[in-house]
């Protein structure tokens, strides 16, 4: 039933993606027209990166959670978490830590959610159901609207992450771990945690890995 339901869900999709290039007829729409085109070619940059990297999903976590660490570390006003504040006590550490350091945190904290249940159930719910050859087009250009969608909603909700994913191609594929990714954003936007050591936390207990 619920792979009926995603194949329904994709197949409208793709149907409504179809029907938006119709404002490729219409001069007064050529923005949108070639806004359409460019999801195109994003499009296949991110299937091509999906061969580029062992563990895509796992490496476009990291790169918000580098993100994060740099803005604390660098007390960024203006990043994704400028919600989050370093106390003084903090500050020397956090200066002295090393590139090495920074990698190996941010690596460890999106191999928790990449190994968690929730993430991999919601990537197999956006795959589940593909069928046959004669549908499989259609499905496709539905996949390909959801993703163009979650990426005009990142770009919306978190523009600094949207623009590091558009630069190393993976903007598209963003879709996939928007189920988990999208509320962290918010509740990192919403200044919750203190330092990046209490949303590492946060996480392990709400997605119990």
């Amino acid at each position: 039933m619920q792979a009926a339901r995603g194949v329904a869900s994709d197949l409208y999709s793709g149907l409504e993606r179809a029907s938006w290039y119709s404002s490729c007829l219409v001069p007064h729409y050529n923005d949108a027209c070639q806004e359409l085109k460019a999801e195109e070619i994003r499009t296949v940059y991110s299937v091509q990166s999906i061969f580029r990297y062992h563990d895509v999903l796992g490496h476009m976590l990291q790169l918000y959670f580098e993100m994060v660490y740099d803005d604390i570390k660098n007390g960024n006003p203006k990043g994704g978490a400028r919600g989050l504040a370093k106390t003084g006590a903090n500050v020397a550490s956090h200066l002295a830590v090393t590139k090495a350091t920074r990698n190996a945190t941010t690596y460890a904290v999106a191999q928790l959610l990449v190994q968690s249940e929730f993430l991999s159930k919601a990537v197999v719910e956006k795959l589940a159901g593909k069928i046959s050859f004669a549908v499989v087009a259609i499905q496709f250009f539905g996949l390909e609207q959801k993703a163009a969608l979650a990426a005009r909603a990142l770009k919306s909700l978190d523009s600094q992450y949207y623009w590091i994913l558009y630069q190393a191609k993976l903007e598209m594929l963003y879709y996939f771990i928007e189920p988990i990714l999208a509320d962290i954003i918010k509740r990192v936007k919403s200044g919750l945690y203190f330092n990046f050591e209490d949303l590492a936390e946060d996480l392990r207990e709400r997605y119990g890995v």
